[in-house]
């Protein structure tokens, strides 16, 4: 059976490598996902107060778990969210979240962030068992284990790329227990109008806020990057058609910004804050 205790970072990362980690982040190092058959780690950050008094916290769950919090274990650059919530904590508590971030899987990322499958690429068709996995194993562990406001209301998923789309996904397939989505550079290209078709067959939280984003510079391409952009703004539309009100979406086009997290963590604030008003 294993072991479910998440242990200081430091604990679990006793190598000599330089770690960019701030705050109280905890590891969970093998957390077993039985929906696909594997495991994976688990990252949680506890906010500035959290040991301090007994009130209870919104959670945010992310994706690309080795990029949130570390440079040394991320897959080329971080996006520093421990930081910038730390920083958050002093100025504005009321921004204060537990985040608990999950790894990729590696060469499976592409087929976990997806639930259909894009046939000409060859990936896909595991989303609907990874969100099962978030909403159904991991989420009532938190829930259970930490000081958190379960409520679909206080729960946000976010995520960039890929974990944008699959954040959307998560909240449609489950509108009861994730009513907040962060997707900063929604994409859609690969799905052949899948996640719009879900969208008008299925019955949305009218609590569901959602942020979107893209950037100008999402790619070296022009002509994709004019594709992302009407993407986003065809799954707005979509999401308003579905009884979404406009004042629960936001889209940012972001000026010179790019498919990196140079561009992903700097909005990460501007997006949690908008996301936690109700």
């Amino acid at each position: 059976m294993t072991n479910h205790t998440a242990l200081p970072w430091s604990e679990v990362l006793s190598d000599d490598k330089m770690h960019t980690i701030t705050g109280d982040v905890r590891i969970i190092e093998a957390f077993p996902i039985p929906q696909l058959q594997t495991e994976r780690r688990v990252w949680i950050y506890l906010p500035r107060g959290y040991n301090e008094g007994t009130r209870h916290y919104p959670v945010l769950y992310m994706h690309d778990g080795q990029n949130v919090f570390n440079q040394a274990t991320s897959w080329g650059s971080e996006w520093g969210v421990d930081e910038t919530l730390e920083q958050a904590g002093i100025n504005e508590p009321a921004l204060e979240v537990i985040v608990v971030a999950i790894d990729h899987g590696g060469d499976q990322r592409n087929n976990e962030y997806n639930f259909t499958i894009n046939a000409e690429y060859g990936f896909g068709g595991k989303g609907d068992a990874y969100v099962s996995f978030l909403a159904e194993t991991l989420k009532p562990y938190i829930d259970s284990s930490y000081r958190t406001l379960p409520e679909a209301e206080n729960t946000i998923i976010g995520g960039s790329s890929f974990g944008a789309y699959i954040s959307l996904y998560a909240a449609i397939r489950y509108p009861n227990l994730f009513g907040r989505v962060s997707g900063i550079s929604f994409v859609m290209w690969h799905d052949n109008g899948a996640i719009n078709q879900l969208i008008q067959q299925s019955v949305l939280s009218p609590a569901l806020r959602i942020y979107l984003s893209i950037g100008e510079l999402e790619t070296e391409k022009a002509d994709f990057n004019k594709l992302a952009y009407e993407h986003v703004a065809l799954v707005r539309q979509t999401l308003i058609a579905a009884g979404v009100t406009e004042d629960r979406i936001r889209f940012d086009v972001i000026p010179d910004g790019t498919h990196h997290e140079s561009t992903w963590g700097p909005l990460f604030i501007e997006a949690h804050r908008w996301l936690l008003q109700q």
